[in-house]
């Protein structure tokens, strides 16, 4: 299979939750309906996958906005803050919607906030107070978890200038202002310098290289090659240092034919590595029975 479509195969599945065939079916038909429309028409590569990636984003917006709906001793989270980012996406509806309408989107959705929450909530217990998002998105856990402005400790949001743009606009649409503990990071992911420039903009940004950090890597390495989650992974291990963590979401690597990740991890830097199934988080935080294709899904921790 050529690389970019195990790529897109990868993302669709740590998206959906869908098994393998599943997500190549829709990928297939995805290509077929791109080859279509006139090369001279089409926009550039890159420009498709930064659209691509950051529209996503509306979809879980609308997910984590749905939980403030939920009777309280059923949330699995708050957010306030995400039905103004699900309000900004109107532009995106259509694909919105069809992931909305996806059997296990809602619920995986669901675990995995939760679960990365979990996540930093102990790594915070762990002294360490340097929170970094990387792929923001319209991520709100620095305005939403009491936890880090108990802590203290400083978000870095990491993400093209683009996206970062979109999700100011869409919080001052919405009254909010931004804490000074929560600094935004424009940065350019296919850099050539990706670990100097990336360590620059961060360091100017006020982050202190290894003293100690909380990655959380949510929904991206589906969008990426191989070589480009190595690099990210080497990159926040070096940053971070001694007993800094990263969480993050992925996909089962047995159907894609790629490395373990808990080789890949420990090749990386990171000294241990454990993974949960969706399935077993949907027994963790859920009643009932998990879907079908629940198992999936998965969300890692690896520490330095």
């Amino acid at each position: 299979m050529p690389s970019h479509l195990k790529e897109l195969v990868r993302a669709r599945m740590e998206k959906t939750g869908e098994s393998y065939q599943q997500a190549l079916r829709h990928v297939r038909a995805q290509e077929e309906r791109a080859g279509s429309v006139p090369a001279a028409s089409r926009p550039d590569d890159k420009t498709v996958r930064s659209r691509t990636v950051a529209d996503t984003a509306f979809s879980i917006a609308v997910v984590r906005g749905e939980e403030e709906s939920r009777p309280e001793d059923e949330r699995l989270f708050t957010d306030p803050y995400a039905s103004a980012f699900a309000a900004a996406g109107a532009h995106a509806v259509e694909s919105t919607q069809r992931f909305l309408d996806l059997p296990f989107f809602r619920d995986g959705v669901r675990l995995r906030t939760r679960f990365l929450d979990d996540c930093v909530r102990d790594g915070l217990a762990a002294d360490l107070d340097q929170l970094v998002l990387v792929g923001a998105g319209f991520d709100a856990r620095g305005l939403r978890m009491k936890e880090i402005e108990a802590r203290r400790a400083t978000v870095f949001e990491l993400d093209t200038p683009y996206q970062l743009d979109r999700k100011r606009r869409a919080l001052a649409s919405a009254g909010v202002k931004l804490p000074a503990r929560i600094v935004y990071v424009p940065f350019d992911f296919d850099t050539p310098d990706f670990d100097g420039e990336l360590g620059g903009a961060l360091e100017v940004a006020g982050f202190t290289h290894g003293a100690g950090a909380m990655f959380v890597w949510e929904g991206v390495i589906g969008y990426i090659d191989d070589a480009a989650v190595d690099q990210c992974l080497r990159f926040m291990a070096t940053a971070g240092g001694p007993r800094s963590r990263v969480a993050f979401t992925f996909a089962d690597e047995a159907h894609l034919g790629t490395e373990p990740m808990a080789a890949r991890t420990k090749r990386c830097g990171f000294a241990s590595f454990e993974a949960v199934a969706g399935d077993d988080l949907w027994r963790r935080y859920l009643p009932g029975e998990p879907h079908p294709n629940a198992w999936v899904t998965k969300v890692g921790l690896a520490t330095v």
